[in-house]
């Protein structure tokens, strides 16, 4: 029974191995128990490792049943389209020359926070590679996906894609105490080499066809993605360096966005590539300020919480016998099972901060799935996303449209005019003009 059901939806039922080892009370000693809490383990442990992409090679081994050693795989892989996106951790090569054994810590913190805010907005995680993490959003495109023509042909995959880097961003910034939680030897590295040094993440965001399958032999095999459309958000990624900006996004995300998203992103270069015919491709950004200090304004909500709390405790007790309807203070009814229930098991998971895997108590985050309202909603993202105004970016707009026409004289007035109204730090601005001044 408990194989076929991981046969038939290998990401569905709750197998996680926090699960399996909150059942011991119910280990009676029989070897049937012993032997469904070993297949449970074994599940976990595959879903964990393939991932989403890997559901079907799972699902398809778990039904062969033929065979001394029915295995099956490699073989081919099925076509899919994706949202691709590729984030990597700046300045990692120093980071780990100061942490050493400790860069384990700060790379799965950062991985903690970045899956389960991309968990929560339907995506998945599919490699770990060092400094640098693969996520995909399938979108299901029974038909031609140009002809795509509304967000919700795609329950805003796009736009959750986007929130999802941003946001981890914010979080990141907020948590910078758990992210840099180390030794004192590695602290002192750390910041002799890196005076200052705040954790930061670019990200590319691209949308294409991807042939989905397990790379590798039968010694060691990969589920993952191959296609020039993942190759692509990591070449975004890594040209974020140049534009001075910490997300890039091709035209074909963007076309995805809705209007609320789109709203608060520009056009910051349009490159010409040959496929045939040479084609014109634009390259987008989204603005947030980094500069924010989120830690400073989360401490100040904590004191006045701290503040609150003990302004009761100070209040005069309640004199004579308690409301009946009143709740006791010791109750035996968990007010929290049904919430936990309705949870996937990813997110019961992230919610326990007993439970760290030796990373240090857990951040508790949850994220809003009020798409596309959340982009005038959310107030880290109004408080990002202040800094540049709709008139700076018209006036960006005005010196793209100069610089694509072959106008650099006027492209450089409109670009120096965003300087001046940025303070001298816009990155695309710098970047354009770097171009325009060869």
């Amino acid at each position: 029974q408990l194989v076929r059901e991981i046969s038939e939806n290998p990401l569905g039922k709750d197998l996680s191995l926090r699960a399996v080892d909150n059942n011991k009370q119910k280990d009676d000693g029989m070897e049937t128990t012993l032997l469904i809490r070993t297949i449970s383990k074994i599940a976990g442990l595959m879903r964990v490792g393939f991932g989403e992409a890997g559901a079907d090679i799972i699902g398809k081994n778990l039904n062969i049943t033929h065979g001394a050693d029915a295995m099956n795989l490699l073989g081919t892989g099925r076509k899919i389209h994706s949202i691709f996106g590729f984030c990597d951790v700046r300045q990692f090569t120093d980071t780990t020359e100061c942490l050493q054994e400790e860069v384990m810590l700060f790379v799965n913190r950062i991985a903690h926070i970045l899956h389960s805010i991309v968990v929560q907005c339907d995506g998945a995680a599919n490699k770990n590679i060092g400094d640098a993490f693969l996520l995909t959003w399938k979108v299901n495109t029974s038909t031609d996906p140009q002809q795509i023509t509304s967000c919700a042909d795609h329950n805003y995959a796009a736009d959750k894609a986007l929130f999802s880097f941003v946001k981890t961003m914010i979080e990141m910034i907020k948590h910078e105490d758990f992210l840099c939680n180390f030794s004192p030897r590695a602290l002192a590295e750390l910041y002799e080499r890196m005076p200052g040094y705040k954790c930061r993440i670019g990200c590319g965001l691209h949308f294409g066809w991807a042939i989905e399958g397990a790379i590798g032999s039968s010694k060691k095999i990969d589920a993952s993605y191959i296609s020039p459309h993942v190759n692509m958000s990591e070449s975004l990624e890594g040209a974020t360096k140049d534009y001075g900006v910490p997300i890039l996004m091709s035209e074909p995300f963007y076309n995805l966005l809705s209007s609320e998203a789109a709203a608060g992103c520009r056009k910051v270069d349009a490159i010409k590539k040959r496929e045939g015919d040479i084609v014109t491709t634009n390259l987008y950004t989204y603005d947030v300020d980094l500069s924010i200090d989120f830690a400073h304004e989360e401490g100040k909500k904590k004191e006045t919480k701290k503040k609150n709390e003990k302004a009761r405790k100070k209040k005069r007790p309640m004199i004579g016998p308690a409301p009946a309807q009143r709740k006791t203070q010791f109750s035996l009814v968990d007010d929290h099972g049904a919430e936990n229930q309705r949870k996937t098991f990813l997110q019961r998971g992230n919610n326990n901060e007993n439970i760290s895997d030796g990373l240090g108590q857990l951040p508790r985050i949850k994220i809003s799935n009020n798409f596309p309202d959340v982009w005038n909603s959310d107030e880290d993202i109004l408080q990002v996303t202040a800094h540049f105004t709709d008139e700076m970016r018209a006036i960006f707009s005005d010196g793209m449209d100069a610089y694509i026409a072959g106008d650099y004289d006027e492209a450089k007035l409109f670009f120096y005019q965003v300087l001046d109204e940025t303070d001298g730090n816009d990155g695309p601005a710098q970047c354009m003009l770097a171009k325009l001044t060869r």
